[in-house]
């Protein structure tokens, strides 16, 4: 059966909502967007932009503003146009969930979008409701939160659907913060919910909310992310992994394509780079698709992340690991270099490729930049965000995009 989206005079019953500093925005997805969780394909990669590498946020160096957020949240940042869109949650038990945008060249909120989730939003201290990273098609806006509300707006603020998946699924509960980041291709928004109770995987319709497939998954948690893909045949699919396998469904039908019996990580998520796909897990394994398929093509128990999901740049990966960062060949898996990071001890945010380095956050705020040599890699700069950094964050142009816990900065070179 498929359900369908809340109509708005019953959605307005049980949510309170409010809209502030309402404005119009005409952007459009444009090449330099960040769309996703990890920017496109999960990739973590942005080689055009050269953020400063010496910013230091307490004296204001290279500080382009900063601003406070409603509320807290540890997803990452969008860039759509010149909006930057950021989710939080604040009030009783984190109830009151809020999407906002500002402008990315002022720090001027734009407008903001509040509601009150109709799941359960109990969290880990150190979590929050608004955990998932959202995303967007370039029209349209899917912020996903802990509770397992999802809410579609378009780039202007406007409510255009809401679907409260835990009223359908009453068993699925927030393990410590359920924070697996929405996915979208195709016209189709995937949501994986996996917990210790109700489990699934479902394709929403992005234009109306409607749920176009549902697929049952395994109980236990697991805070992985799907990621969309495209198959060598053309064919728009996503992958989501649990502990025990990897598997690839049809965006539109929600069909089983290919399954892979793979040990993945429930933190780390997939990457994905045409035609590779790499997976973390007690071992990364890289698959290659082709007209003809989906292969694996190596597998590595030396090449892992912790936490934080892969790197992809060219023909190398890297991979995180708290203080060390590793880099590898995406043609057999074999390790390049591995370089110990100084003031670098627990890593969350996937780290960020840029043409200025590879930027790795520390949770505490202590940041390393890395300059790959090709077979060896040097320390090149360790700016300061002072403010923990558990959120992934986004470049576009020459700026990074830095989620705190409770607001946004952006970090440009003509700022001082």
């Amino acid at each position: 059966m498929k359900h369908q989206p809340r109509p708005i005079r019953f959605l307005l019953a049980m949510t309170v909502v409010v809209v502030a500093g309402l404005t119009g925005s005409s952007a459009t997805a444009q090449q330099e967007d960040w769309l996703a969780f990890r920017g496109d394909g999960g990739r973590g990669a942005a080689m055009r932009s050269k953020p400063p590498i010496d910013f230091n946020v307490p004296e204001g160096k290279h500080v382009a503003w900063k601003m406070a957020s409603t509320g807290r949240g540890i997803g990452g940042p969008l860039i759509i146009g010149d909006l930057v869109i950021v989710t939080g949650c604040d009030g009783e038990d984190e109830r009151d969930i809020h999407v906002e945008a500002f402008d990315s060249k002022t720090g001027e909120r734009r407008w903001l979008r509040s509601l009150r989730c109709t799941g359960r939003p109990y969290t880990h201290p150190t979590s929050a409701n608004a955990s998932p990273t959202p995303a967007s098609d370039g029209q349209r806006i899917f912020a996903l939160f802990s509770s397992c509300d999802l809410v579609c707006l378009d780039l202007e603020g406007r409510l255009q659907w809401y679907r409260g998946l835990a009223v359908d699924h009453p068993q699925t509960g927030n393990d410590i913060s359920m924070s697996s980041s929405p996915a979208v291709i195709d016209g189709v928004v995937a949501v994986q919910l996996e917990n210790q109770g109700d489990s699934f995987l479902t394709g929403i319709d992005a234009e109306t909310g409607a749920t176009l497939w549902e697929v049952p998954r395994k109980r236990g948690s697991n805070w992985s992310s799907p990621q969309a893909i495209t198959l060598g045949s053309g064919k728009s699919a996503f992958s989501v992994q649990d502990p025990k396998q990897l598997l690839i469904v049809d965006a539109r039908t929600g069909e089983e394509l290919h399954e892979f019996e793979i040990n993945c990580d429930t933190t780390a998520s997939t990457s994905y780079s045409a035609p590779m796909i790499v997976v973390p897990g007690a071992e990364t394994v890289a698959l290659r698709t082709d007209s003809s398929g989906v292969e694996v093509v190596w597998k590595s128990n030396k090449l892992r992340p912790q936490r934080c999901s892969p790197v992809i740049v060219g023909n190398k990966i890297y991979m995180g690991r708290g203080s060390v960062l590793l880099a590898g060949s995406l043609v057999d898996g074999e390790i390049v270099w591995q370089k110990r990071l100084p003031g670098i001890e627990t890593v969350w945010a996937t780290p960020i490729a840029t043409g200025s380095g590879i930027f790795v956050f520390d949770s505490s705020g202590k940041v390393a930049v890395v300059r790959d040599d090709d077979t060896d890699a040097e320390v090149i700069g360790e700016p300061v965000v002072g403010e923990s950094i558990l959120a992934s964050p986004a470049v576009v142009g020459d700026a990074l995009y830095l989620r705190t816990e409770r607001g946004i900065i952006k970090i440009a070179a003509s700022a001082s």
